[in-house]
């Protein structure tokens, strides 16, 4: 079945919004999908704001530049920082907050949520001999350098690869990103002829240093975990350890408290006093803004 959201553009999007203020008074939260949908709404205040699913950052910014373009008030949209940090390309906008990291799901897997993630999941001894959890971000940044960094070429080189057919499993050995497998993954049709090359350029830029929270996205880090956790860091079931099923689990995991700890939570309620009587948040969090550590 041919989805309508494929179809749809910001100026969609857009009119979407002008017809529900027709009946909804309070403020449009415009968000990339279903999986940020999911991530927010319990921190959402339900009858003071309404969720747009943009299907897509590209709709969500391009909505947000029409409507503040007219002067629609009450709109705010949170979207993935994506490369544009790496590539000081990101657009600011008064009416957009950005993830720290490269994506939403980075920022949903800092060290606090995976600390308790892995103490129910994984093995003590095996995390320990590792180094601690900050050893244990490290190794999977490292582990997923080599698909991070293709992603980054096929963006910023403009090369279109079909990073859709990569399948972390596919791609690894003991836990980490095998090369070799990954061009042979991408170099299909016409790219085929580009295999060596793509793999020098890997290569190259495997060496050099970037921000590994803006390199490496969420989703590659949490599938990179989940390999990790049926070996070097305990003996999970495979089933258990799909990437989608440790998004779940971190979605799961991340508190009240940890959002109320977030720089995402200050740029909302900010946004709330810039923008009065507009709200966000539901207020038992809204209120609890003094009790953010200094």
């Amino acid at each position: 079945m041919i989805s309508i959201a494929e179809f749809m553009d910001e100026y969609d999007i857009a009119q979407e919004i002008r017809l529900e203020r027709q009946v909804h008074k309070g403020s449009f939260l415009l968000l990339e999908g279903d999986r940020d949908i999911k991530r927010f709404l319990r921190f959402l205040d339900p009858a003071r704001c309404s969720v747009v699913n943009c299907f897509g950052r590209g709709n969500l910014l391009g909505a947000i530049a029409i409507l503040y373009d007219e002067g629609f008030p009450g709109v705010l949209g949170l979207a993935d920082a994506d490369f544009d940090r790496l590539n000081s390309t990101l657009v600011e906008h008064e009416g957009v907050i950005y993830s720290d990291g490269h994506d939403f799901d980075m920022d949903w897997a800092c060290k606090g949520v995976l600390q308790r993630y892995l103490a129910e999941v994984a093995h003590a001894d095996k995390c320990e001999a590792m180094g601690g959890i900050e050893a244990i971000c490290d190794f999977i940044h490292q582990c997923a350098k080599p698909l991070s960094v293709l992603r980054y070429i096929s963006v910023t080189q403009n090369v279109k690869l079909p990073m859709k057919r990569v399948k972390h499993h596919e791609i690894s050995k003991d836990a980490a990103v095998d090369i070799d497998l990954l061009i042979d993954s991408v170099a299909i049709g016409p790219h085929a002829a580009k295999a060596a090359s793509l793999k020098t350029l890997v290569l190259n830029h495997v060496k050099k240093e970037f921000d590994k929270l803006q390199l490496t996205n969420g989703h590659d880090f949490l599938a990179m975990l989940g390999l990790a956790l049926q070996s070097r860091l305990g003996d999970r079931k495979i089933q258990q350890t799909w990437g989608s099923e440790v998004e779940i689990h971190i979605r799961l995991a991340y508190s009240d408290e940890d959002f109320l700890a977030s720089s995402i939570f200050v740029a909302i309620l900010a946004w709330q006093d810039e923008n009065l009587p507009y709200v966000i948040l539901k207020s038992s969090l809204s209120d609890r803004r003094t009790e953010r550590p200094v």
